[in-house]
């Protein structure tokens, strides 16, 4: 688990460098465009320079930040069609994955089963918080037990793309309650065994985020004719 700032020291890796600016973008602490430095950030991790631009640069590599010549590192701000493209893909990828996970999750149905739980109990509290972070584990297990690691890093990246977007704009109005429904028909799907069915109702739920993300306006997403 990653740990607060206040707990961070010389001790953290890279990966942990990356995991504390990750969950930060998650969490609406850092915003889509907003400028990051090396020095602010070795300042409030305890750690030195190198290693947080190490981490910048792991970020960028996986799409999460910016970065421009003499402007430095931000936080990647993705423009409408960006947005849609990674929608498509995950959608794809994601069908994927349910249908290489059906097989082994219909056997041993219970983690997904838990998930499930924990997603009611947030959509009928109205937590959208705890919404957000079950929905992800709901999707990332069915990456998780495909067994398929090039699977699992491509939607883990695409996930931490779209994450700000998905949820932390579209809370605002509670539409992402609305997709619960969808989960306890994949849930039924996998329950059956029925690896075809499971992809078909992952892709269109996939959709489903996609068009809600597409229906904000456009003071959501960067200029396409920005640099």
């Amino acid at each position: 688990m990653t740990r607060s700032t206040g707990e961070m020291s010389d001790a953290l890796t890279v990966q942990q460098i990356a995991d504390a600016i990750t969950n930060a973008i998650r969490e609406g602490r850092l915003a889509p465009g907003q400028r990051l430095t090396e020095i602010d950030f070795a300042k409030k991790l305890d750690v030195s320079r190198p290693s947080v631009r190490e981490a910048f640069r792991q970020l960028t590599s996986d799409g999460l930040l910016h970065s421009q010549p003499y402007r430095g590192v931000s936080v990647r701000h993705m423009t409408r069609r960006e947005v849609d493209d990674l929608f498509t893909v995950r959608g794809a990828l994601e069908g994927l994955a349910v249908r290489l996970a059906t097989p082994a999750l219909a056997g041993t149905i219970s983690p997904l089963e838990d998930i499930q739980t924990a997603l009611d109990a947030a959509e009928a509290s109205r937590d959208l918080n705890a919404m957000s972070q079950h929905n992800l584990a709901f999707h990332m297990l069915f990456a998780d037990v495909s067994k398929n690691e090039l699977l699992r890093e491509q939607l883990r990246r695409i996930a931490n793309n779209v994450y700000w977007l998905q949820f932390r704009v579209l809370v605002a109005d509670e539409k992402v309650l609305a997709t619960n429904a969808t989960h306890r028909d994949l849930l039924e799907a996998v329950r059956a065994n029925d690896p075809k069915h499971a992809e078909a109702i992952m892709i269109a739920h996939v959709d489903q985020s996609r068009q809600l993300v597409q229906a904000l306006s456009d003071d959501h997403f960067a200029n396409p004719q920005a640099d």
